[in-house]
This record gives C-alpha cells, structure tokens and sequence, in this order.
C-alpha cells in the first residue's frame, strides 16, 4: 500500500511506499512526532545538545548537491546503458557516506547452496556487516535484468533469506529499499523511498524519515545483534500492536 502521513501536507503525493508489514505505516508518522527509541540525536552518533533536525538538513544539502551532479551526469552521452558504475560513484555511495556508512565494494560473489550472490556492498569492512546493494539507475528493482538471474530486489530477498543477515538496503539509486529477511513471510514486504521524487519535490519532511530510518546506526552492528537493531525492535512493535 502507498500511505501518505502526517508528515506531509494532505492530498500530496508521497515519496513513501509500504509493501507488506515490515514496519506500520502509523508507527513512521510517529517517529517524528513521539517518544520513540532510537530517536534523540546520541541514538544516531551526535552529542546531546546536538539538534537532529539540523544534521537532517545537512545531508539534505549534500544530498540535493549529489543528486544535482548525477542528474546531469544521466543526460551525457556516454552515460552507461546500466548507469551501475555512475549511480554507485557519484550519487548512492556518497549518500550512504553521509547517513553514517562505509560503503565497501565487495567484488566477488558469494556462493550459498550452489547459488551466486552478487551483493555488491556491505555497510562498511567485514562479512558480517549489514548487506547493500546498488544497482545502476536505468535497472528496474523489480526486473530480471537480460543477464542476470533475478532482480535485484530479488537477490536481496533471496539473500537474506538463505543467510544469517536480517535487514539489508537495496536500491537503484533512485528508490531505496529496507528488506527483511522474509523466509517465515508469505508476501512481498518492504519499505521504499522513491528520492528522486522526493528530491525533486523539495519535499524535506520525507527525506528526514527517511534519514530516520536508513541512517546506518538503525541497521544491526553486525550479525550478534540482528535481533536488537532499532529497525527490528520497530518492526516488532508493528507486530505486536497489529495483533
């Protein structure tokens, strides 16, 4: 389902696409409005007396300068067929360096049950760090490229799954994607947030929810403690209060 909260101005379009019950739609709308863990400025790294509405409006300006680069680099000539190489360089990795990440390219596949995983990132140096992966720009989510063997939202799912790993980003740069691992679920479940529409419709209120939620200290540290990350912890707040 498409939800449009309170935090944007009734009857607007939304950035914001829900599939599933990964994390209700009501429990967002509150995070920038309510008491919620996870939420003052120490939970993302920041001193006390720092304002999070000031560090969201930082990377809202680098995010617009990024975007602005890339934007013009897709209308160039020998902007690449993919836009792989384009959208990791200039605009993907360094969002991901602004919301807390150390994006590392991995540039082998991984080998699960005899099945090739090309995740292309990981949140920062060691195996055991969160799963990303960047697809270029003109690569649908949801489509098998020709030579490949699924989509890319596909191989996330499918990775998560199979592996120990619980909450991986995938995105082609121009939609984000939260994925959980999905195995016990019997439907499509995820929290995406188109940035190009939201970048080019100046609209800040769902860029700082999005910065809410993908700022890379929601994300488990590593393997141990999948189970207490922010982004579970909601998640199973979703479950509870939806029983």
């Amino acid at each position: 389902m498409t939800i449009t909260t309170n935090i944007t101005k009734s009857g607007t379009n939304t950035g914001l696409h829900i599939e599933g019950n990964l994390i209700a739609g009501d429990f967002l709308a509150e995070l920038v409005t309510a008491n919620i863990k996870g939420q003052s400025p120490e939970d993302f790294g920041f001193a006390k007396a720092d304002k999070l509405a000031d560090e969201i409006a930082t990377v809202w300006g680098e995010a617009k300068k990024f975007w602005s680069v890339f934007k013009r680099s897709r209308e160039d000539a020998n902007f690449s067929e993919s836009g792989t190489t384009e959208t990791r360089k200039a605009w993907a990795v360094p969002l991901l360096y602004n919301l807390g990440y150390l994006p590392t390219y991995r540039g082998e596949a991984e080998v699960i049950d005899g099945q090739t995983f090309a995740v292309s990132h990981r949140a920062g140096s060691g195996e055991n760090l969160p799963p990303i992966h960047i697809a270029g720009c003109n690569i649908k989510l949801d489509k098998k490229p020709p030579n490949l063997r699924m989509s890319s939202h596909a191989l996330m799912q499918e990775y998560l799954n199979r592996t120990e790993h619980l909450w991986g980003i995938v995105t082609n740069g121009l939609q984000w994607r939260l994925l959980r691992d999905s195995s016990l679920m019997t439907r499509l479940t995820y929290i995406e947030f188109d940035l190009e529409q939201i970048l080019e419709g100046e609209n800040f209120a769902e860029f700082g929810l999005f910065y809410r939620l993908f700022h890379r200290s929601r994300l488990p540290q590593g393997i141990d403690d999948t189970d207490s990350c922010l982004l579970e912890l909601y998640h199973q707040e979703t479950l509870v209060t939806s029983q």
